[in-house]
């Protein structure tokens, strides 16, 4: 814990006040995206209140570096969002803190190794092609959707060895119920209790049911097969017969579905938006085909696709699935030579942090040669951090970087996506960003 040397007395500079007790959370609640973007340049620190909260903006990487890495064990998810989390995942990775995080952590770590990833590679390429195989030349697709189906069998692959094709669109439904019910609770300060069986409350448990029928029977078959292997449910199966503090069934069930929604739903929304991106900047599309040279990629030819990694990074700066995080202080703490009085929720956004012109100069334009010549490594810690950072960083950030680039990959050497013409997708701000409606792709032959 750092010492609080300065004067409590002061705290950094305050926003509108807006409305008596509810403070500017309607204006948020309004427009999260553009909230965070008109308060951008109010000062590294600047405090405001949601709803009786007190709660304290940071624009700096400097400020979230603060949060993040060196005073992290007094900054767990706050109430919020812990509520939110919970209600789908349960006590999961996501939303433990302190010793019960780090042990569930280093369980979990090995499946992601830097050894394992040849083969979720290769899991990768073979979903994307099994999709090329139900595509037609001109027959325009919903990319949202369809990623979401080919991140379910690469998730389900990599990380349960299992094979849930036949159960996609059943899965996507009941992960798009939960996810947007667990964006209710974030989002309405004085929620009706669980048991009150209203529509939403309804249909929130029986998409709930579904994912968890899915996830019990995934662990089932993995049971009766034995040999637990060094994929993520192996590793957790093997803990779970193990000494110490085994997992509950519960447990086991809590942290396989956090796992599969992270990753399946975060990775589909940036693959849709990518295949966006490139259909209305051809000329990018057109260079990245051009190293790919017409074969099909591996891990092993990663490094030598130089481009693609600067398309993905770019697309993740313009559209982050983690848009904005929120912690909140545990103890007394100072930031940036103000005071953060215990219970202050702290939070900032990606989404605006990616469009700081210092760093970005046109910040809206699609320009994957920027990343060229080591941009990442001259920037500040936090200017670019699509899967946040510090001890708990995602701990699939490079499982998610290598997929999005493989299947990238596969998908142009056989097409071209036309986006036509209209304006960018509507994204919405929930627990991660995704397309708010559809992303009408059209695939042409190369």
């Amino acid at each position: 814990m750092h010492a609080v040397t300065s004067d409590p007395a002061v705290l950094p500079p305050r926003l509108p006040s807006g409305l008596p007790w509810v403070g500017q959370g309607l204006e948020y609640r309004k427009d999260p995206l553009g909230f965070f973007l008109r308060y951008a340049g109010a000062g590294a620190v600047v405090r405001t209140r949601f709803v009786g909260t007190a709660v304290y903006l940071l624009n700096t990487s400097e400020a979230i570096e603060h949060v993040l890495v060196k005073n992290f064990r007094n900054y767990p998810k706050d109430a919020f969002q812990k509520r939110a989390l919970e209600a789908v995942v349960g006590q999961g990775l996501f939303t433990s803190h302190g010793d019960v995080w780090m042990r569930r952590r280093r369980m979990m770590q090995p499946a992601f190794h830097k050894h394992l990833l040849a083969a979720h590679g290769s899991v990768a390429v073979r979903a994307a092609n099994t999709w090329l195989e139900s595509r037609r030349e001109g027959e325009a697709f919903n990319a949202y959707p369809e990623m979401m189906a080919l991140t379910l069998d690469v998730v389900a692959g990599t990380l349960f060895g299992a094979d849930l094709s036949a159960r996609a669109r059943e899965l996507g439904r009941a992960m798009e119920a939960v996810m947007l019910h667990a964006q209710f609770l974030f989002d309405t300060p004085l929620p009706l209790p669980a048991w009150v069986p209203t529509p939403g409350q309804r249909r929130f448990q029986a998409a709930l049911r579904t994912l968890h029928a899915v996830v019990d029977d995934v662990v089932e078959v993995r049971r009766r097969q034995g040999g637990p292997g060094d994929d993520l449910l192996g590793l957790l199966l093997e803990a779970q017969a193990g000494e110490g503090e085994p997992l509950t069934d519960a447990q086991l069930r809590d942290e396989c579905l956090t796992l599969m929604i992270a990753g399946h739903e975060t990775t589909a929304a940036a693959l849709a938006l990518s295949l966006w991106l490139l259909a209305r900047h051809p000329e990018a599309e057109a260079a990245l085909r051009r190293e790919l040279g017409g074969r099909e990629p591996t891990v092993a030819d990663l490094p030598s696709l130089p481009y693609c990694e600067q398309v993905v990074k770019e697309s993740l700066r313009l559209y982050p699935p983690a848009w904005g995080m929120s912690r909140v202080a545990e103890a007394d703490d100072r930031m940036d030579g103000v005071h953060v009085p215990a219970g202050t929720v702290v939070a900032w956004s990606q989404w605006a942090l990616h469009r700081d012109a210092r760093h970005f100069p046109e910040p809206e334009a699609f320009r994957p040669e920027r990343w060229a010549d080591g941009l990442e490594r001259r920037l500040p810690r936090f200017a670019w951090c699509p899967f946040g950072g510090g001890p708990r960083l995602c701990i699939g950030a490079g499982s998610a970087l290598m997929v999005i680039r493989l299947v990238l990959a596969t998908l142009l050497q056989r097409f071209h996506f036309d986006a036509g013409p209209g304006p960018a997708p509507e994204v919405l701000p929930a627990i991660t960003l995704r397309p708010k409606g559809g992303i009408p792709l059209t695939p042409r032959a190369v």
